[in-house]
C-alpha cells in the first residue's frame, strides 16, 4: 500500500511570501525588526523555510554526523562528580550508594584505589577518572580492580594536560605528553576506553560565546590528534581515544545547535586526514550545565537553569551529562543539591521521554541553519588558530585568555545595558535574600605557581554583581 503523501493537498510557500505576509502583520514596521542577534554574533531570523539549508538528506549515525551517531534512541548516561577522601571504605560505600540511585556514570575527582571499585559493575555503568596523581598508577588501579581480559568497558581517564595548562599557566610538551604513551599501550584490552578528554567547557566557563568555545575546543583537541599520529597511531585509532567536555549554556536552541555542530567540526577534522573506518569522524560529548550562569542568590533559580541546560545538551544529542547542583556557586554541593540535579535528568528520561527519539532537533530549519552558521564560523575561527601556530601558541602568547575576556566582557556589557537579565541578581532580585552564611567554602583556589604564561579565569556571569551585594551584607553586620 503506497503511503498517502498528505501535504501534496497543501500549496507551498516560499521565503520570500513568508517575508511578505510578516510585513504585511507587522503593519509597515520592516522584516529586518524581528531579526536579532543572539550572543555569538549570529542573526536570528522570525521565520526558516529549506530555503535556508543546503544540507544532505543524511541519517542520524552517517556523514557529518550532525545528526549524531545513536541510531536506536536518543540515549545518554547520567553522569555525576565523586570527590574521594582518604577513607577507603567509606568512599566505596558511597559509590556504591549512588550508583544505586539513578547514575548510570560517575566521575571520580582524586586518585582512586582498586578498593574503592569493589562493587562496581563497569559493564553496566561508565567511569571517569581525573586529578588522580599519576597516570599510569591509575590505570594499575583500575586494571586491578577490573581485570585485564578484552573487555568492553567505558573507562575515560580524562588526561587533558593541556587543558590544565590553560588554568594553571606552564606548558612542558615533551614532559606532559609523553606520560600517556606507555599508559595508552596497557589499555590495548579495554577497546572502549578513552584516555583524553578535552575540557572545552572551561572555555564556555571563562566566558567565551560558543562559537570561541567551539573552535578553542577543536583546536586543544587537535594537538592531542597531531601528537598521536607523529607517535605511529593511524587517524582512526587516534580518534578512538577522545572525549569532548562541552558547556551548555543558558540560549535554549542555540546550545542546541552546539552540539550538533561540534560532532560536524569533529566529522570535518578527521576527514582531512582519510580514516579508513567512517565511525571514526563519530565523538563521545560530555555534556556540563553552565558554572558560568550559576548564581549565589536566589540559588533555586538555578534549578530551572540547570533544568533547561540540560534539554539543550540532551536533545542536542549528548552522549554523557552532567548537571551541576544548584549550589554549585559556592559549595561542592549537598545531599539535597546533588540528589535534585540527579533527578532532573531522571524526569526527563523517566517522564519527558527525551531518550527515546534520535535526533528530535532533525528537521527543524532553525536548528539546522543555526548548526550551519555555529559550525562554519567556529571552523573558520579554528582555521586562524592554525595558520598561527595552532592552540598551544594561542595559549601561550596570552591571547586564549584575551580572546575569552573580550567575550565575557561583552557580556558584562549586555547585563549593564539591561539587554541581558539574569532573574534573582539584575531582574526581580529578592531583597529578603541573605547568603553571607551559607559561603563556607572559597569560590575558587588562587594559583600560586609560576606562570609562563597568563592562564584562563573561570568565571561567573553575575560574580562582580554579587561581590558587591555580599559586601553590604557584611557592612549590615558590622553596623
Amino acid at each position: 500500500m503506497a503511503k498517502e503523501q498528505l501535504f501534496d493537498d497543501f500549496s507551498g510557500f516560499s521565503k520570500a511570501e513568508w517575508k511578505q505576509k510578516i510585513e504585511t502583520d507587522l503593519k509597515g514596521k520592516p522584516y529586518q525588526s524581528l531579526v536579532s542577534v543572539n550572543g555569538s554574533g549570529i542573526e536570528v531570523e522570525p521565520v526558516y523555510t529549506s530555503e535556508d539549508l543546503n544540507l544532505d538528506n543524511e541519517s542520524p549515525g552517517s556523514g557529518s554526523y550532525r545528526r549524531g551517531s545513536k541510531v536506536n534512541n536518543n540515549e545518554w548516561v547520567i553522569d555525576e562528580m565523586f570527590e574521594t577522601s582518604n577513607d577507603v571504605k567509606a568512599d566505596n560505600a558511597r559509590v556504591l550508594k549512588m550508583l544505586n540511585s539513578g547514575l548510570t556514570s560517575l566521575s571520580f575527582s582524586g586518585s582512586v584505589a582498586k578498593e574503592v571499585l569493589a562493587g562496581v559493575l563497569p559493564e553496566h555503568v561508565n567511569l571517569g577518572f581525573s586529578r588522580y596523581s599519576k597516570l599510569s598508577d591509575q590505570v594499575q588501579e583500575v586494571q586491578a580492580a577490573f581485570g585485564n581480559e578484552i573487555n568492553d568497558y567505558k573507562i575515560y581517564f580524562n588526561y587533558d594536560p593541556i587543558g590544565s595548562a590553560t588554568i594553571n599557566g606552564n606548558w612542558n610538551q615533551p614532559n606532559e605528553l609523553q606520560v600517556w604513551l606507555d599508559s595508552l599501550a596497557s589499555l590495548k584490552n579495554y577497546s572502549s576506553s578513552k584516555l583524553f578528554s578535552v575540557s572545552g567547557h572551561n572555555y564556555h566557563n571563562a566566558g567565551g560565546n560558543a562559537i570561541s568555545e567551539l573552535a578553542f575546543t577543536l583546536a586543544h583537541a587537535h594537538e592531542y590528534v597531531v601528537y598521536l599520529l607523529e607517535n605511529g597511531y593511524s587517524i582512526d585509532d587516534a580518534s578512538a581515544q577522545f572525549k569532548i567536555d562541552l558547556a551548555s549554556g543558558g540560549d535554549y536552541f542555540l546550545e542546541i545547535a552546539k552540539v550538533r555542530a561540534f560532532r560536524m567540526l569533529w566529522a570535518k577534522l578527521i576527514s582531512t586526514y582519510n580514516p579508513k573506518y567512517s565511525c571514526s569522524k563519530s565523538i563521545i560529548i560530555h555534556s556540563h550545565t553552565s558554572q558560568y550562569l550559576s548564581t549565589v542568590y536566589d540559588p533555586y533559580v538555578n534549578m530551572l537553569r540547570g533544568t533547561t541546560q540540560a534539554m539543550s545538551a540532551v536533545l542536542g544529542g549528548c552522549d554523557i551529562l552532567r548537571v551541576l547542583p544548584y549550589d554549585t556557586a559556592w559549595s561542592r554541593g549537598g545531599e539535597f543539591s546533588r540528589r535534585i540535579a540527579r533527578n532532573v535528568q531522571l524526569m526527563l528520561k523517566e517522564e519527558s521521554y527525551l531518550d527515546k527519539v534520535i535526533d528530535p532537533a532533525g528537521g527543524s530549519y532553525y536548528i539546522d541553519r543555526l548548526t550551519n552558521e555555529l559550525g562554519n564560523a567556529a571552523w573558520e575561527k579554528f582555521r586562524k588558530i592554525e595558520k598561527k601556530g595552532g592552540f598551544i601558541g594561542l595559549m601561550e602568547s596570552g591571547n586564549l585568555d584575551r580572546e575569552l575576556k573580550e567575550d565575557h566582557q561583552l557580556q558584562l556589557n549586555k547585563l549593564t545595558s539591561n539587554e541581558l537579565q539574569v532573574l534573582g541578581v539584575s531582574l526581580y532580585p529578592n531583597p529578603d535574600d541573605k547568603m553571607l552564611d551559607q559561603l563556607n567554602e572559597v569560590e575558587s583556589a588562587e594559583n600560586n605557581n609560576i606562570q609562563s604564561f597568563k592562564p584562563i579565569s573561570l568565571v561567573r556571569l553575575v560574580g562582580e554583581l554579587e561581590e558587591e551585594r555580599l559586601e553590604k551584607e557584611i557592612e549590615e553586620v558590622e553596623a
